[in-house]
C-alpha cells in the first residue's frame, strides 16, 4: 500500500514539472492557433473569390505554421531547459508573419495590390482601416511572441522561475 503511494506520489510530481515546462508555451500555443485560423480563413476566403496570389502567400503562411504547431507537439514532455533550437520554426513564423503584416499594411495605405490581396472586400476606406486595424494587431501579436520566445530562449520568463521553485521545494 505504501509502496502504491509513494509511486503515485512520485507519478504526480513528475506530471506537475511536465506540466509546468509545457505550460511556459502557453501564449505561443494560443496565439499560434488565432493565426493559423485567420489565414485558414484568408486563404478560404481567397480561394472562393479567385485571389490567387493572396491564397498563395496565405498558404504558405500556414505551411510555416503547420512546423511551428510540431514543435509545440514535440515539446510536450520535454523538460530540457535549453529550448532556443526547438522554438525555430516558431521564431521565423513570427518574423515571417510580420513581414507579410508590414506589405500587408502598405497594400492596405496604397493603392498597390489591394484588389488581389483582398479580393473578397470592397474597397472602401471604411475596409482599409479595417484591415490597417487587423494587420497591426497581428503584428503586435507577433512582437509579443517573438519577445516571449527571446525571454524563454534567455530563461527569463516567469514560469521558468516556477519551475525553478518547484524543483527546489520538493527536493
Amino acid at each position: 500500500m505504501s509502496y502504491d503511494k509513494t509511486k503515485q506520489e512520485q507519478l504526480r510530481k513528475e506530471t506537475a514539472e511536465t506540466n509546468f515546462h509545457y505550460q511556459r508555451f502557453l501564449l505561443l500555443r494560443y496565439l499560434l492557433a488565432i493565426f493559423f485560423f485567420a489565414n485558414l480563413y484568408w486563404a478560404l476566403a481567397s480561394f472562393l473569390s479567385g485571389g490567387y496570389l493572396a491564397l498563395m502567400i496565405s498558404v504558405l503562411l500556414l505551411v510555416v505554421c503547420g512546423f511551428a504547431v510540431s514543435e509545440h507537439v514535440k515539446l510536450y514532455g520535454d523538460k530540457s531547459d535549453q529550448v532556443e533550437l526547438k522554438l525555430y520554426f516558431n521564431r521565423y513564423y513570427h518574423l515571417f508573419q510580420t513581414m507579410v503584416n508590414a506589405c500587408l499594411f502598405l497594400i492596405a495605405v496604397t493603392d498597390l495590390g489591394f484588389n488581389q490581396m483582398f479580393p473578397f472586400l470592397i474597397d472602401s476606406f471604411q475596409t482599409r482601416l479595417f484591415i490597417i486595424g487587423i494587420v497591426l494587431l497581428g503584428s503586435g501579436l507577433s512582437w509579443i511572441c517573438l519577445r516571449r520566445i527571446r525571454r524563454i530562449s534567455q530563461k527569463k520568463d516567469k514560469q521558468y522561475q516556477y519551475i525553478k521553485d518547484y524543483k527546489r521545494s520538493i527536493s
